[in-house]
């Protein structure tokens, strides 16, 4: 399991690794939200997998709370990659 401390990665870093995770959802899920909406994403600062994934669920015209499997799923993806939050540092 992932440790639940925050990880770093620096911001231009971060906001690559987050368009990479969402043009992989796209690929493999079929979540290929719109760009203004990969744009607000992943220009954030700092991100916790939930409220991630239920961003990308609205993004998809869905609504979390009804669409609990996929949000969990993304949640899951995100904590795969970063645990269960992540948080960009000054370069």
């Amino acid at each position: 399991m992932p440790a639940m401390e925050d990880a770093k990665p620096g911001a231009a870093s971060l906001e690559k690794q987050i368009r990479d995770l969402l043009r992989d959802l796209c690929v493999d899920w079929g979540f290929c939200i719109p760009p203004a909406d990969i744009e607000r994403i992943a220009g954030r600062a700092q991100l916790e997998a939930y409220a991630f994934a239920a961003e990308v669920v609205r993004a998809e015209g869905m609504t979390p709370e009804h669409e609990k499997k996929w949000t969990r799923r993304i949640a899951e993806r995100f904590r795969d990659r970063f645990g269960d939050r992540v948080s960009a540092e000054a370069d």
